[in-house]
């Protein structure tokens, strides 16, 4: 094997940065989340009461940065009796099968699991459940629940959650 070839290698994964929302992230969450509005009806406005919120302390915003890009983003807002709502997770589509989003649910897992959440769940609309579960399910996510046209008609939305604990 040509050894040029396999020191070009390396793992998504070493030149991943995870690090905490900062308030001068927003234009580029923004722009990385322009297709939430296609993907849930008022996504936009949910998307600037969640900015509020996140400056209120009352929910919190991860990303994660390649290089100086920002390529992907979760939302988590706690809820009553030691639960947690996983409300966004979005790997940009250049992103997609990388192995980004592993990387980063697992780093989302091991914080909550370092919190004691009793239970982590999350929604997603059908289009994109099997996505999703074939990343959390490896978590110990399943999928709970199907709330038909919860977007509209035949827009259904899939619940996930680690009800077994965290």
């Amino acid at each position: 094997m040509d050894a040029s070839v396999t020191d070009d290698r390396h793992c998504i994964s070493d030149v991943l940065r995870i690090r905490a929302y900062s308030v001068t992230d927003e234009p580029h969450v923004r722009e990385l989340l322009q297709e939430l509005p296609d993907l849930y009806p008022h996504g936009d406005k949910w998307l600037d009461r969640t900015f509020g919120e996140i400056a209120q302390g009352k929910a919190r915003m991860t990303v994660v940065e390649v290089g100086t890009d920002i390529v992907a983003v979760s939302i988590e807002k706690p809820k009553d009796h030691g639960r947690m709502k996983l409300s966004t997770l979005y790997v940009r589509s250049d992103f997609r099968n990388m192995r980004v989003g592993t990387s980063f649910f697992r780093s989302l897992d091991a914080r909550w699991r370092s919190e004691n959440w009793k239970e982590v769940y999350m929604t997603v609309a059908s289009q994109g459940a099997y996505q999703l579960e074939r990343l959390v399910k490896v978590f110990g996510f399943a999928c709970v629940a199907v709330q038909e046209d919860r977007y509209g008609l035949g827009r259904d939305e899939v619940v996930f959650s680690n009800a077994s604990g965290s």
